[in-house]
């Protein structure tokens, strides 16, 4: 991989490069405009991106969970409604990526605040202060976690794949320790096309909350139902009367 701090760029679409797969060309998932999932939501926001990124070290290689920062960057993904098309970033492309979610409306992700945009932030910035102020930054955003709409409701923490098997009959394609060990071994494409799979996962399920306005999570006594409110003119009203107080 580049050195991050090259200058080398690269169109996050295509992604043609050396350590993988030439040529990539990351077309559009739907096919009609029926399945085109953003038509659901643009009556309600211009440009939603759902997002995910991948490390280069574990938790264990950085000294723990307090040094997330340290974590580094080796893939990240977006997916967005604008274009209806997934985004790759590779280790030397942060700053691109950092302002691709700063161009979205909306910033779906899976624990993305609290982990993805901390890796994101130490992957720009050696100095702790400004790694603070970009992860403040991008918290700052307009972010929908669903994470932790999940755990405000339930009062734990739930793993993506235990809400997305259930509610959507699939899930992760693979697991981190298995995308450590692609980066590790170099094989960059694997890396990419489970990110990506993650980001879908994301999306479908935001969407799918949308719809029905029910998720699926398994728990140790079996299958149960949440019921959720995730529709974005109800966020946006809730927000707006919250301003008033």
């Amino acid at each position: 991989l580049l050195d991050k701090g090259q200058d080398a760029r690269f169109s996050p679409l295509f992604g043609t490069r050396s350590g993988f797969s030439p040529g990539l060309r990351l077309e559009p998932l739907a096919t009609t405009d029926k399945d085109r999932p953003s038509c659901q939501l643009r009556r309600f926001m211009e440009r939603i991106v759902y997002f995910d990124l991948e490390t280069k070290y574990s938790a264990d290689e950085v000294g723990g969970w307090n040094h997330i920062e340290d974590m580094g960057m080796s893939v990240g993904v977006v997916w967005d409604s604008h274009d209806e098309r997934f985004h790759v970033y590779l280790d030397h492309q942060v700053l691109d990526l950092e302002e691709h979610c700063r161009r979205a409306d909306l910033v779906v992700g899976f624990n993305h605040v609290s982990f993805d945009y901390h890796v994101l932030a130490g992957a720009r910035f050696a100095d702790q202060q400004q790694r603070s102020q970009l992860h403040t930054d991008l918290a700052g955003l307009n972010n929908f976690d669903m994470l932790v709409k999940l755990k405000k409701q339930l009062g734990h923490r739930l793993k993506l794949e235990a809400v997305a098997r259930p509610t959507l009959g699939t899930g992760k394609s693979a697991d981190g320790l298995q995308a450590l060990a692609w980066y590790k071994l170099g094989e960059i494409d694997k890396i990419i096309e489970y990110c990506k799979m993650d980001v879908q996962v994301t999306r479908d399920l935001y969407l799918h909350a949308l719809e029905h306005g029910k998720l699926h999570y398994d728990s140790r006594s079996g299958i149960k139902s949440i019921s959720v409110d995730w529709n974005p003119h109800s966020q946006k009203t809730e927000a707006e009367q919250m301003s008033l107080f």
